[in-house]
């Protein structure tokens, strides 16, 4: 007699790469960053549906492994054109630590106009630079990160 289960793996859910690197804060001390890199292409509209699942799991997985004090999520390869479930990906931060973990995201242009209408609104005129959390240079990122947990260290 047959189950009727298949064997399922997290990696059949999506073609994005997901890369994980960790490291101290320069500025507080037993503080550590993770960067979450994500590259590849997103599907569009609907079709990235999975790709934005995978990339939620993805995240949360590093969380709960790593623990790190702050997270920055890196889009600067990922080609995004439109899909609205991309922004469960900013959803990771499990609940673990009070209050939420300080977080960062770096767009390249692969997805920097699609991001900036998913989170501005299609019409909206502004630019990336008014959302806080959001950078197109790595380098600003860690170091609003660093801010954020200066902040959180007082």
């Amino acid at each position: 007699m047959k189950s009727g289960f298949r064997e399922v793996r997290l990696s059949e859910l999506s073609d994005i790469q997901v890369e994980y690197f960790i490291g101290p804060s320069k500025t507080v001390e037993y503080c550590d960053i993770m960067i979450i890199k994500y590259s590849g292409e997103y599907g569009f509209g609907s079709a990235g549906n999975s790709d934005a699942v995978y990339m939620k799991a993805m995240g949360r997985a590093a969380l709960e492994a790593w623990e790190p004090d702050a997270v920055i999520l890196d889009w600067s390869e990922l080609k995004y054109e439109w899909g609205d479930m991309l922004a469960l990906a900013l959803d990771i931060d499990i609940g673990r630590c009070e209050p939420a973990l300080p977080m960062a995201v770096v767009v390249g242009p692969p997805c920097e106009e699609a991001v900036r209408t998913l989170l501005l609104g299609i019409n909206s005129e502004e630019g990336l630079e008014t959302i806080e959390w959001m950078f197109k240079n790595k380098d600003e990122a860690i170091a609003y990160i660093e801010k954020q947990l200066q902040k959180a260290e007082s």
